[in-house]
């Protein structure tokens, strides 16, 4: 009985080390399954980084510091912390919040709700199906892990963890419209050979 408890906790720590590896591939697949659809959903929806056209779409963890102000009609995501429920195979989560804005397309403001409207549709369209694979993209070409990732559809704000879109309300002198949209990313450990 003795070594069997010292294997468990070897197992556990050999998990938790795995875990925090595949939470990186479970974020990463997400936020490039996320990107790839938002390119050939609405191919115009970009943003320049260090003179490179990009989907407006990052994730805020791996941004230098420079880019830290946000920008109105870019999808910024956060990631949270990792959440281990046990069972025969661990089923591992993340928390993710997803914030972005819209100053209107005119100049004048008079639009940004429905610019906003339109970037609600965009990512509830981006995020269906909720799955992918589960990639490494440490290496070049990325490897894929032998399991997914899946979510839950994003739940609609505007603020974190405000009342959902129907009861909210904004200021009409507001030149800045915001929403933040909070899902969770739910993934197992790849199968490992004993």
């Amino acid at each position: 009985m003795r070594a069997s408890g010292k294997w468990v906790r070897v197992v556990a720590i050999r998990r938790a080390t795995e875990a925090e590896g595949d939470m990186q591939a479970a974020k990463d697949s997400f936020y490039m399954a996320l990107r790839t659809r938002l390119a050939a959903l609405n191919p115009t929806r970009t943003m320049v980084i260090d003179g490179v056209t990009v989907p407006a779409i990052v994730a805020r963890e791996n941004m230098e510091p420079r880019y830290n102000e946000a920008v109105p009609g870019v999808f910024y995501v956060d990631f949270g912390e990792l959440l281990i429920a046990e069972s025969t195979r661990p089923l591992l989560g993340v928390d993710c919040r997803i914030w972005y804005a819209s100053e209107g397309s005119g100049g004048t403001g008079v639009d940004r709700g429905r610019v906003l409207a339109e970037m609600d549709r965009e990512l509830l369209l981006i995020c269906n199906p909720p799955h992918t694979e589960m990639l490494d993209y440490t290496q070049t070409p990325s490897d894929d892990l032998g399991t997914g990732v899946f979510w839950t559809m994003p739940q609609l704000g505007n603020a974190p963890g405000q009342a959902a879109i129907a009861k909210q309300q904004w200021s009409a002198s507001e030149a800045r419209v915001t929403r933040y949209a909070q899902l969770r990313i739910y993934f197992f450990l790849p199968e490992v050979e004993a």
